[in-house]
């Protein structure tokens, strides 16, 4: 089915739906919906074990011979729901992990073998019927391995129905035939990180895009402070509009969130309801806002996940995880975090919509909502974490120990440590925040600016570069395609992701080392002052070249924390509590016409925005259900004869500068 999609002239602040082809492989965890245990032939066995298997807080396999046929007296049943499993993800890898606890011996055979079997649904009356054949995957298991996680592996690989077959749910028995008894951990037990779980290895398919144009702080659960999208062309100028002004005793107090195309932010009103979300549209007018008491008092976030789904930590504390949706804002999910723990930093959500949380009671993982069960906590002493970092495949998990001065990386899995490096400097507020992307983590000593950088593989957490000052004159990095960028000592620098070597400093002197930065997929980087009295926009191009300064000087107040978003159009936004600024380019570095898509190619690049301060023609092709395109004319934009935009692509066109 193919459509014609009407062009809009958008002349102010406008987010296309930022689409991203995410097709690398991820990871998920899936905790039981159910775990229990399968008791059919209890009544034959001798009280000892009757005993032993009695705790329902775990699950036992055990099994008799009687005669020659064996008894399945004990098996483990199992139940997963499938939900968090993106839709139209291709499975690579499955595996079953559960955790052993404890054995008893009931013969001399020193090993159990567990076997996995899938099921069709829920067993009826304790009954366990199985053959050899159909089990799918087997682990040996001994003594020596209590509290040790056993691993049970399917084949599958590249199966793009797996999930689809399965109808949402997965029902496995583990079973074994030796006369062991043998005890496992289940999610009643008293240890989250070695509860049972199915642990799905997956890619996306080339069509599957992303919905969100800023979800997160500095734009991903990387913190890149990145946007994928390219251009034929820079802009050269930029000119600076109030899109939004607070008014009437209102505020805004919270990092603002480009979800889609319209910005949420927290909001705090006059009069009753005092605390709300807001969002509003490309004309500044607000379209959107929570009108109860809940979801209350945000203290970090807002946050989105891919499904644009609004994540808040609420309260005085930020001790209630309160979730709403993307429309309306009205809260379509609330959760009292365990152990009444206090948020500490700024939540972050995976691609599957899992969530990590900095609180005083450690770090807690959760599986995507609306389930949400702890999957892990990991905890110090002292509990001073500032937010977590994600690697792309989202199987590692990487925060600063404030207390501890040191990076530490999490098996997103479990949450046992992988590696730790000591950087030395300590922290009770105001923590660090790792970036990450291609196997290397960067961070800055200070959350907005410090005195060392430090470059590290994140595979192992060996330093590859440190950077020293005399002061604190370094800023918060930004990682491009394969660099990453500082203010040092008021200039930008270029450093090389793989080795560390730095590759350029820029001529542009006087930058802010607090200033936020970000970054488009040409390795233009941005960097906004926030220093009162000296507020400023400066461009600085690829290769270090000044392309503007842009003062202003009605701000009205601080411009506060990492507000400092791009938009798929080009255009950024930022703000204060009092306002939210949108700078649109008023000039690019092509003026003349553009035929697109360039030299007559046979289609279009996807996450792209072509641009001009000329003429745009618009060849007669199909821009197909996978692409993703902006289109800016400063003049007009011609379409032509058969140019068609399939069903699920996105468009959006905008004209004048």
């Amino acid at each position: 089915m193919k459509i014609i999609i009407p062009i809009l002239l958008l002349l102010s602040l406008r987010g296309t739906a930022q689409s991203v082809t995410w097709n690398g492989e991820r990871t998920v965890v899936i905790l039981p919906s159910v775990t229990r245990t399968l008791r059919p032939g209890e009544a034959t066995v001798n009280e000892d074990v009757r005993t032993f298997c009695g705790d329902d807080n775990f699950f036992f396999i055990s099994s008799s011979v009687r005669g020659r046929r064996v008894s399945y007296d004990y098996a483990a049943f199992m139940q997963f729901s499938l939900s968090a499993i993106p839709e139209g993800a291709i499975v690579d890898k499955i595996d079953l992990t559960v955790y052993l606890n404890k054995v008893k011996n009931t013969s001399s055979v020193i090993e159990q073998a567990v076997s996995l079997y899938e099921l069709g649904g829920v067993p009826v009356n304790q009954a366990v019927t199985i053959g050899d054949s159909s089990s799918i995957a087997m682990s040996r298991v001994s003594k020596k391995d209590i509290g040790q996680d056993i691993h049970l592996q399917p084949d599958v690989a590249n199966d793009a129905s797996w999930v689809k077959n399965r109808k949402g749910t997965y029902y496995c028995l583990l079973a074994a035939q030796q006369t062991e008894t043998y005890g496992y951990y289940t999610e009643r037990s008293d240890n989250k990180s070695k509860q049972p779980k199915l642990v799905i290895t997956y890619h996306m398919p080339a069509n599957q895009v992303r919905l969100n144009s800023w979800p997160q702080y500095k734009y991903n659960a990387q913190h890149t402070g990145v946007s994928v999208w390219q251009s034929n062309a820079a802009a050269t100028a930029f000119a600076l509009h109030k899109a939004y002004a607070a008014g009437n005793g209102g505020y805004i107090n919270s990092d603002p969130l480009l979800n889609d195309d319209k910005l949420v932010f927290a909001f705090q009103a006059p009069a009753s309801p005092m605390y709300r979300l807001q969002m509003i549209n490309q004309q500044g007018k607000v379209v959107g806002e929570t009108t109860t008491e809940q979801p209350g008092k945000v203290s970090y976030g807002p946050v989105a996940d891919r499904k644009g789904n609004v994540y808040c930590l609420t309260g005085n504390e930020g001790s209630t995880l309160t979730v709403t949706d993307k429309d309306k804002l009205q809260v379509i999910f609330s959760k009292q975090l365990e152990a009444n723990a206090q948020t500490r930093a700024r939540p972050v959500i995976g691609f599957d919509g899992s969530i990590y949380l900095s609180t005083d009671k450690g770090i807690y993982a959760y599986t995507p909502q609306p389930e949400c069960k702890l999957k892990w906590v990991y905890a110090t002493s002292v509990n001073k974490f500032g937010t977590v970092a994600l690697n792309e495949a989202e199987n590692v998990v990487y925060v600063y120990d404030g207390l501890a001065g040191k990076v530490v990386a999490l098996n997103s899995v479990d949450g046992v440590k992988k590696w730790e490096t000591v950087l030395q400097n300590t922290f009770d507020t105001h923590i660090p925040v790792p970036s990450v992307k291609n196997g290397r983590l960067c961070v800055t000593n200070g959350l907005t600016k410090g005195n060392r950088f430090f470059i590290i593989d994140a595979g192992n957490g060996n330093i590859l570069q440190t950077v020293q000052a005399a002061g604190e004159v370094i800023s918060q990095p930004v990682i491009g395609t394969d660099k990453v960028f500082i203010i040092n000592n008021g200039q930008l620098e270029a450093y090389a992701l793989q080795n560390g070597a730095r590759l350029y400093t820029s001529a542009v002197t006087g930058l802010n080392a607090a200033s936020a930065l970000v970054a488009d997929a040409g390795d233009n980087v941005y960097a906004l002052n926030t220093e009162q009295g000296k507020q400023s926009l400066t461009m600085i191009n690829a290769g270090g070249a000044a392309a503007f300064a842009l003062p202003f000087a009605d701000a009205n107040g601080n411009l506060t924390g990492n507000r400092l978003l791009m938009v798929p159009d080009g255009c950024l936004v930022a703000g204060n509590d009092n306002y939210v600024y949108t700078f649109r380019p008023s000039a690019l570095s092509v003026n003349e016409d553009i035929t697109i898509p360039f030299n007559n190619g046979a289609g279009f690049i996807s996450e792209y925005l072509y641009r001009t301060a000329g003429k745009v023609s618009v060849a007669g092709k199909t821009l197909t259900g996978n692409q993703n395109v902006v289109i800016h004319a400063g003049k007009n934009i011609v379409l032509q004869p058969d140019f068609t935009v399939q069903l699920g692509a996105s468009l959006s066109c905008k004209t004048g500068l």
